[in-house]
């Protein structure tokens, strides 16, 4: 039952993989407001600076949990980037 589990948690990841890249290849990374799309794929040679830089987005590690520290970057990895709230508007 196990083998089982892991392998449709494998399929999962799979199916995952292959929508991210399809919607990288499909869209360019940036928007025409300096701000990156909210699903993001590291490139070579960039760090959680040029990426936070680059989208505009300060919370890159409070969003995505599987990042422990800057090593855990590397050409591949798959990010969720925050929009910033739209000025005027109160996070609650």
């Amino acid at each position: 039952m196990r083998i089982k589990a892991e392998a449709v948690w494998f399929a999962v990841f799979l199916l995952v993989s292959a929508a991210v890249c399809g919607i990288e290849a499909s869209r360019p990374l940036r928007s025409g407001d300096g701000r990156c799309e909210e699903i993001y794929v590291v490139r070579e040679g960039e760090t959680l600076q040029t990426i936070s830089v680059k989208c505009n987005c300060l919370s890159i590690l409070d969003d995505n949990p599987q990042i422990l520290d800057s090593d855990d970057l590397g050409p591949g990895t798959v990010l969720f980037l925050r929009r910033p709230e739209k000025e005027g508007r109160a996070r609650l």
